[in-house]
């Protein structure tokens, strides 16, 4: 039985967000787009949530880093595999990022807040991030010469973990803006693409840059936590 720490403290400001036209797509076509833009398969990432999750599961209450442990199994997981596709690994200014010259892309691995996989809800990271997540969105303007985009999956407190047969899901998409908790602190918001894969089943994703087009999210609630077991 794992149990999961509870947020120090929680805040809920509301974000408006400007509303633009956005192109939904269909399941297969961000899996095309995944393939196309990233090089590499959904169930790459799905095995690496899986291996994570079946070590998580061994660990105790008593485990003070399981929720990081399975953090870095994942990161660890899914470089092994990218990185025989050509991709780079560093930690730029301590912070894990796996980078592919080719596509001209850096992926930033963290868990999403409850919004994951639900296109209407504003997704985030499940804690706040620091100095090098905000230097990276930054780079997202329309000029760069490397785009920041992140991967999210699911913490271990998101409702699919309520099944003993949980349907994972994860996220690939670009942030373009920060809400800044302090002076180190932020939540990646305003993501202008989001990719959305569901293991079964037909999920919905949205797109800008690659049609032109900007984001359609609404509000954004925060609840800001500190790091737990739950990553």
């Amino acid at each position: 039985l794992n149990m999961f720490q509870i947020s120090q403290y929680e805040l809920f400001p509301e974000i408006d967000e400007i509303n633009h036209d956005t192109k939904i797509i269909t399941k297969s076509q961000a899996v095309e787009i995944l393939n196309e833009r990233f090089g590499f398969e959904p169930q790459l990432v799905f095995d690496a949530i899986k291996s994570a999750d079946n070590n998580f599961d061994y660990k105790s209450n008593l485990n003070p880093a399981s929720g990081i442990s399975r953090w870095g199994d994942i990161n660890e997981s899914i470089a092994q595999q990218l990185l025989l596709l050509g991709y780079k690994h560093e930690r730029l200014n301590g912070q894990p990022t796996l980078i592919n010259e080719k596509y001209k892309i850096q992926l930033v691995v963290m868990s999403a807040n409850k919004s994951i996989g639900n296109i209407d809800a504003p997704i985030s990271s499940n804690c706040p991030k620091g100095s090098e997540t905000e230097t990276k969105i930054k780079l997202n303007q329309p000029d760069c010469e490397i785009e920041t985009w992140f991967l999210y999956y699911p913490s271990r407190g998101h409702a699919i973990y309520q099944s003993d047969s949980p349907e994972l899901i994860f996220e690939v998409a670009k942030p373009t803006s920060v809400y800044v908790v302090n002076e180190d602190k932020i939540f990646p918001i305003n993501h202008e693409s989001r990719l959305i894969f569901t293991q079964d089943g037909e999920s919905t994703s949205y797109i800008s840059e690659f049609a032109d087009e900007s984001i359609n999210e609404d509000s954004f609630d925060i609840g800001y936590k500190v790091t737990g077991s739950d990553e």
